[in-house]
């Protein structure tokens, strides 16, 4: 249900994918994914970058633990520098979901591949998804980047999953906790959040003002059951209704 992010908020510190990657593990949680992004980011925060025995040793932990750990990905040069490592799925970033040679890489994987849209129009989105025809381990992510509730358009998620026929999930990028309880009406297949160490007032992550603190996700992650059993329980009744009619 949940795939919780670590993106760049670990900052490059060892202590800090320490922190996330011991929650992760003893968490309820069982999918997670680690960021890889491209060779200009890097550039510009050199910092962000870790180094690839840090990528070999999260994938060695998570797999003695019996844990998903996948690996966000939108750079073909970048992803080279570790694209051996046995990642259990793959997370297309929305930046290099038409990057056609990175997709073949990714299908040559064989494993599940979930596409972020982003900001991508439908034309790009078919755009994308014609690079994965035939390919059945994919999973469509809505992905409104956006601070704004009213633009988040959550009834685009079965839009989306008539138009294109494809199972369709959920990439937050959303500073309001409350938006992930009124998904829930949705059911995505899959929501991937990103996290960050619960000393986050003091520093300033990537992607901070959209994380969650890890103290706070498995409190998230109830609530947000306890609001898709209400649907289920709705829908239910309403057949019950119908039967009786």
């Amino acid at each position: 249900m949940f795939v919780i992010e670590f993106g760049c908020n670990h900052l490059g510190k060892k202590k800090n994918i320490k922190k996330m990657l011991d929650f992760f593990i003893k968490s309820s949680f069982d999918m997670a994914t680690i960021q890889l992004l491209s060779k200009e980011y890097y550039l510009k925060h050199p910092g962000l970058f870790i180094h690839r025995e840090i990528y070999k040793k999260i994938i060695d932990i998570c797999k003695k633990k019996g844990k998903k750990i996948g690996l966000s990905v939108c750079d073909v040069n970048t992803f080279k520098y570790i694209s051996d490592l046995k990642f259990d799925f793959y997370k297309l970033l929305s930046w290099g979901n038409t990057n056609k040679e990175l997709i073949n890489i990714l299908k040559n994987k064989k494993k599940h591949i979930y596409i972020s849209t982003g900001k991508s129009n439908e034309s790009k989105i078919r755009k994308s998804l014609n690079y994965f025809s035939l390919y059945k381990k994919k999973t469509l992510l809505h992905t409104p980047m956006t601070y704004d509730s009213k633009e988040l358009n959550f009834k685009k998620i079965f839009h989306l999953q008539k138009k294109f026929k494809i199972n369709v999930g959920y990439s937050n990028h959303n500073n309001n906790s409350n938006t992930i309880y009124a998904l829930s009406f949705y059911n995505p297949k899959k929501i991937f959040l990103y996290i960050k160490p619960n000393e986050s007032n003091k520093i300033k992550f990537p992607d901070n003002d959209h994380a969650f603190k890890i103290e706070d996700l498995e409190t998230l992650k109830k609530n947000y059951i306890e609001c898709l059993n209400c649907h289920q329980n709705k829908n239910r009744v309403v057949k019950e209704i119908k039967i009786f009619d």
